[in-house]
């Protein structure tokens, strides 16, 4: 009983998570409608967009190479081109999956079934792949901080997350990758905590693979610092798009805020963030002093953007749609018989 009251919930969130992301829009637009229409009075610079395109693409193309690293370094019959079509497809299904982890959860999905005897290591090239890149993140704001001024509201507790999460990530990534914590002691109880034991265990898992593969770590590391830069240099460049340059708040601000609200887009379960990363635009704006109607119109700009490189992965799905269903079919019937099995055993 309390299954098929756990599986409607799900499926009623499923439907309704569109809806409310999407009033979450419509109600920041209404809140910021004087701003909008003296925005559009303004001309748009149909070549900041143009070049917040080309860096976004580019950045995102380099996010699907270092996976295709962290996948070659396990000796994988993996090539870029398998990361290109992949990674297309997660970007295309985080807009019909919830948070922007949606995607990868379907990425893990169609490479567990074409990697079938090394499933456990497949999925942990994607759960590293994400940690590195949030991560990286944080990294790239917390250098910031040091180039932008005083002025911006709440700054201190800014920079205090940006840097504590970054220290933080850091030395867990460093020890987790020492020869001696897949072994240790401690390892094992965090791994027996409730709700968090699973997660310790899946990060250790990931981790401990690329235990002499440290080199290749490092280098996806940097390449996810250089992303960051290209995805926030294109929020940078939609704003540059809509709005005077007296508008907008500088490129170090960017650097400093935007990584903030990409984790809200993450972490909040909208289908690809949508309504949450732009009320988090609209709030970084606010707090650097700029018009939230001014980051809520950039953000809707890098939205587009986005939605058109999305574009690229529902041409990887129309080629290959019945395969890629009877695989998620498949990976579905497993779970199923797998939650049978489950129940026969604890009866």
């Amino acid at each position: 009983m309390s299954e098929t009251r756990g599986s409607l919930i799900g499926q009623l969130f499923a439907w309704l998570r569109w809806p409310v992301a999407l009033g979450l829009l419509v109600f920041l637009g209404w809140q910021n409608e004087e701003q909008f229409k003296e925005l559009l009075q303004n001309p748009i610079r149909w070549e900041f967009l143009g070049l917040a395109f080309l860096v976004c693409f580019s950045a995102i193309v380099l996010t699907f190479y270092r996976w295709f690293l962290l996948v070659w370094a396990l000796d994988f019959p993996f090539t870029f081109r398998d990361a290109l079509r992949l990674g297309f497809l997660g970007f295309l299904f985080n807009y019909v999956s919830p948070g922007a982890v949606g995607g990868d959860l379907v990425k893990a999905v169609l490479m567990v079934r074409e990697q079938k005897e090394r499933r456990a290591v497949a999925v942990a090239t994607i759960l590293l792949d994400r940690i590195l890149g949030l991560l990286a993140l944080l990294i790239v704001g917390a250098c910031a901080s040091q180039f932008v001024a005083q002025n911006i509201q709440r700054r201190d507790e800014i920079v205090m997350i940006l840097w504590g999460g970054s220290l933080a990530g850091l030395v867990g990534l460093v020890v987790m990758l020492h020869p001696a914590t897949p072994g240790s002691w401690w390892l094992r109880l965090l791994q027996r905590l409730p709700k968090v034991g699973g997660i310790v265990t899946d990060v250790a898992t990931a981790i401990s693979m690329y235990q002499s593969r440290r080199r290749v770590v490092a280098l996806t590391m940097v390449l996810s610092v250089f992303g960051h830069f290209g995805i926030i240099s294109s929020f940078y460049f939609c704003a540059r798009a809509i709005a005077p340059v007296a508008d907008v708040p500088n490129y170090a601000t960017h650097l400093l805020l935007i990584p903030l609200a990409e984790i809200v887009g993450v972490i909040v379960p909208f289908p690809g963030g949508v309504g949450a990363l732009e009320w988090a635009v609209r709030t970084a704006y606010q707090l650097a002093g700029a018009a939230g109607g001014v980051g809520l119109l950039a953000a809707g700009a890098y939205r587009a953007t986005t939605i058109f490189i999305a574009g690229i992965g529902g041409i990887y799905y129309a080629s290959a749609r019945r395969q890629i269903q009877r695989l998620m079919d498949a990976e579905r019937q497993s779970d199923s018989e797998s939650g049978q099995a489950d129940l026969i055993g604890q009866s």
